[in-house]
């Protein structure tokens, strides 16, 4: 009966165990497959296309208009050789003071925010999959350890039977395995749960069928690098952040449309050239030279408008770079603090609740303590293991949340 507790042991100690599966995913694998192919990081490559486009636009000239005039007119024929004399008119607007120039300097800052958006969406996709794929070990390693735990109380379940069945433990011995036994399959239930949906996420990410198989993950995302890259990015004077790449972009371009308000209270030059027709010759020629009137006060108010939106985009950049630096100075901390954790739970923790284990199993075969005080010892191996896969998931949480804000990864 001694030989059987002690192999329960062995099963508890191995139920902490990192095995890797013969055949699992891993998380540069499953990145390889993020980018291009994802709609949401190809919607906002085809608006940073549009932007590109519109840098031309913003710099061409206005359409010419042309106007007919048939003068004269003493029939229904309308043809111009038929009437007394046609005129031909081609006008062209000249936008002048700098105009055109401060259109495409906008519409070049619209663009370089629209192609930092779209590094944003990347880095956010980057940081769903990091936190997709924790979750999906995460799971994957705690049903491996109820797995084990069941094992644990199956063969507890044996031995309670058999020393009832001697008169050596009370049915309670029985029950009580079999309450945990019980607690472990729902609890599994709810991991194959967690399993399911972390796999449709990280299908999706990845542009997958939705019910693809997916390996079980081996082993996290390697960090060991994360510490020297995010002060690296904490200690420099600017981050280059996508998030802020766009407020700085979206600056430049309210103070571009800012100015531009500004010169459109100055008149554009129209210039426009009349052919005269007489019945089938030209016989004159007209020059006609026009410009704008700001009468109306429409050009004074949309430079208020602007101002405002100038100063509007000012706070906002000023508000975005601090809570950039806030969230990546708190995802480094929450790093910390988790590696801190998972440092003391793998040196301290787990091996005295497996050193209380060991006393629990030697005093219920020497009859000196009850069988609630074995499962209690073997609980507390459990959720120590538990508590160390989630303090290393939530290394990568932070790793995630720092990737998101700052868009670099460790």
């Amino acid at each position: 009966m001694r030989n059987l507790l002690l192999a329960l042991l062995l099963v508890a100690g191995h139920a902490g165990a990192d095995t890797a599966p013969e055949s699992s995913i891993s998380y540069e694998a499953l990145l390889a497959r993020l980018g291009a192919s994802h709609p949401e990081y190809r919607t906002m490559q085809a608006e940073a296309d549009a932007a590109r486009e519109a840098v031309g636009a913003a710099t061409a000239l206005p359409d010419p208009e042309l106007r007919l005039e048939l003068m004269d007119i003493h029939d229904a024929d309308l043809r111009p050789d038929e009437v007394g004399t046609t005129k031909y008119t081609i006008e062209q607007r000249l936008p002048l003071w700098g105009k055109r120039r401060l259109r495409r300097e906008a519409a070049t800052s619209a663009h370089t925010a629209a192609t930092a958006r779209a590094a944003q969406t990347l880095a956010e996709l980057r940081a769903q999959l990091r936190i997709a794929f924790s979750e999906y070990y995460a799971a994957s390693a705690e049903l491996a350890i109820n797995e084990a735990t069941r094992t644990l109380f199956v063969r507890a379940l044996r031995s309670a039977s058999e020393r009832q069945a001697n008169g050596l433990a009370p049915q309670q011995d029985l029950i009580r395995a079999q309450t945990e036994q019980s607690a472990l399959l729902i609890e599994a239930q709810t991991l194959h749960g967690r399993i399911d949906r972390a796999r449709i996420a990280l299908n999706a990410l990845t542009s997958q069928p939705l019910d693809a198989p997916l390996a079980p993950p081996a082993t996290l995302p390697a960090s060991a690098a994360f510490d020297s890259s995010s002060e690296r990015v904490m200690n420099s004077e600017a981050i280059d952040a996508p998030a802020i790449e766009i407020v700085d972009q979206e600056l430049q371009q309210r103070r571009g449309e800012h100015r531009l308000a500004d010169r459109e209270r100055y008149p554009d030059l129209t210039v426009g050239i009349s052919p005269v027709q007489t019945g089938s010759r030209f016989e004159t020629w007209e020059l006609m030279l026009g410009v704008t009137l700001p009468l109306h006060g429409g050009a004074r108010a949309r430079e208020r408008t602007q101002q405002a939106l100038y100063v509007a985009a000012e706070e906002r950049q000023r508000a975005t770079v601090l809570a950039v630096r806030t969230a990546a100075a708190s995802a480094r901390a929450n790093y910390r603090a988790a590696r801190q954790t998972e440092h003391l739970i793998t040196t301290q923790l787990l091996p005295e609740v497996r050193l209380g284990y060991r006393s629990a199993l030697a005093g219920y075969g020497n009859a000196q303590l009850d069988f609630d005080a074995v499962v209690t010892a073997a609980l507390q191996i459990r959720n120590a293991e538990r508590q160390r896969i989630d303090a290393a998931v939530e290394q990568q949480l932070a790793i995630a949340e720092f990737e998101r804000r700052t868009g670099v990864q460790p």
